[in-house]
């Protein structure tokens, strides 16, 4: 069974860190049990294989040994290793010992009366956790047995050689304690971190932004908790470099575009200036009679740099991120139709071309909803390559046509058509892409290199409007290519 947490299925259930860290402090106490019992367990063994006496093997069998000793007189192989011993002479002169030190200064201080008052029979007594136990030897010799409540070696060897068997008992058990705790510790650290890996790996990846993927998940709930959250965070950390992404495209999208457009008002701009200074030469020369088309020039170009002057503008505005979506208004399209009828026939003398409009009167009285400076510059764009491309002639019209559904009154088309060389297969299926250039399609344009920019824009453009752009050819009565045609429907609003 699974439950969906944050969009991920996740078990349904996990258990708690705490259950984690008390289920290792159990094994450290199942662990800590297993390592006394042992060491209890070796020394019993030792204790009933004969390689140890028990701890109160001195004191119940010292009055026995000291008896043994006054009958046969002494010998140290007589003694058992479970004591330590001393023989004195009359004079309280020290014969023989295996005493240390500071043992052997004790006893005497301990048996002095004793011995001083010459006892016979064996006489035991206990001090400061040691048992005395005083026998006068037939000699006239006293022997001083002593013993502690702790087991010892039955051989005297390992017992000068080795801590008594219980004190190695209890230090073999202390690292043995040490030892296991490490190895539980170990264990638990070593599941911990591979618990954690998830949070590792969502934290690196997150970290070098790379944010499609799925965060992983553990069985411990608390974990699992912070890998939801990671999770969460990814998501929306995901959502917000997409969305600057996207914002960054459209920043990056619109000053490209604005930068391509320039080139039409500027082409007019400049064809313009020139063929007015080529009549005010003739005029100075005397040789012009005519001044219209210098007038119509002359205001070509003024509304060619009025043009350039808001492109400015929006190229300003777009370096600095302020050029955002543009909001769409009501235009009637009578009029809206007659401003790109003018655009078209500027750019049309400006390229030295003849440019024939054709406007449906039906359009009067509709009404577009749009941004208009976003539409006009897209039809400008289209307008431009066909006089770009053109060998005499461009076409311009502008007709309704009914909706497909009764929610629209009717479609405004625009059909842009050039006597040029017209588009070749590549062209028409992939001119509205970004950056496509065709080298072998409609060669010898006349403002120069084009950029793969101006059908693009144009396309979305007419897109987010609710339209759509179509590329076609013209063709001749024999079927050959006569020109480009391109046509652009936007659908009006009531």
């Amino acid at each position: 069974m699974a439950a969906v947490t944050g969009g991920r299925e996740r078990q349904t259930w996990r258990m708690p860190l705490s259950f984690v860290i008390v289920r290792y402090f159990f094994y450290v106490l199942v662990a800590l049990a297993g390592v006394w019992t042992a060491a209890f367990t070796a020394l019993s063994i030792a204790l009933n294989a004969g390689i140890a006496y028990t701890a109160n093997y001195g004191a119940a069998h010292t009055n026995e040994t000291a008896s043994a000793l006054q009958a046969d007189g002494f010998s140290v192989d007589a003694i058992p290793s479970a004591y330590r011993y001393l023989l004195v002479d009359d004079e309280g002169d020290v014969l023989c010992t295996d005493l240390s030190d500071s043992a052997l200064e004790q006893a005497l201080d301990a048996t002095d009366e004793l011995r001083s008052e010459g006892v016979r029979g064996p006489e035991t007594f206990g001090l400061d956790g040691t048992t005395y136990t005083v026998a006068e030897l037939g000699d006239g010799t006293s022997c001083v047995l002593t013993s502690t409540y702790l087991p010892e070696y039955t051989s005297r060897e390992l017992r000068d050689s080795l801590p008594n068997p219980q004190n190695l008992m209890i230090a073999a058990g202390c690292a043995l304690s040490v030892l296991a705790i490490a190895l539980v510790a170990r264990r638990a650290s070593s599941v911990l971190v591979r618990k954690m890996v998830p949070l590792t790996v969502a934290a690196e990846r997150i970290g070098r932004e790379e944010l499609d993927f799925a965060v992983g998940e553990s069985n411990v709930r608390q974990i699992d908790d912070v890998l939801a959250a990671m999770d969460r965070m990814r998501g929306s950390l995901a959502e917000s470099l997409d969305a600057r992404w996207r914002a960054e495209m459209a920043q990056r999208d619109q000053m490209a575009a604005l930068a391509h457009d320039l080139k039409t008002p500027l082409t007019v701009v400049r064809a313009n200036t020139e063929y007015v200074a080529e009549e005010a030469l003739a005029l100075a020369k005397g040789d012009a009679d005519d001044l219209s088309d210098v007038a119509a020039a002359a205001r070509d170009a003024a509304d060619g740099c009025r043009q350039v002057d808001r492109y400015v503008q929006l190229l300003i505005e777009a370096s600095r991120g302020e050029a955002g979506e543009k909001t769409g208004r009501r235009i009637d399209a009578s009029e809206f139709a007659q401003r790109i009828s003018r655009a078209t026939a500027s750019l049309a003398r400006a390229a030295g071309v003849s440019c024939a409009v054709e406007q449906d009167d039906a359009l009067a009285g509709q009404h577009l909803y749009a941004h208009a400076e976003t539409l006009e510059r897209a039809v400008a764009n289209v307008a431009s390559n066909a006089v770009d491309h053109a060998r005499t002639q461009v076409w311009l019209t502008l007709r309704l046509e009914d909706a497909a559904t009764g929610s629209c009154p009717g479609i405004l088309t625009i059909a842009v058509s050039d006597d040029g060389p017209g588009f070749t297969p590549a062209a028409l299926e992939h001119g509205c892409e970004r950056f496509f250039r065709d080298d072998a399609s409609r060669t010898g344009a006349a403002s120069g290199e084009h950029y793969g920019i101006g059908l693009f824009t144009a396309s979305e453009a007419l897109r987010a409007l609710g339209g759509d752009l179509e590329l076609s050819n013209r063709t001749s009565s024999g079927g050959a290519v006569a020109g480009a045609r391109v046509e652009m429907r936007v659908p009006l609003c009531r």
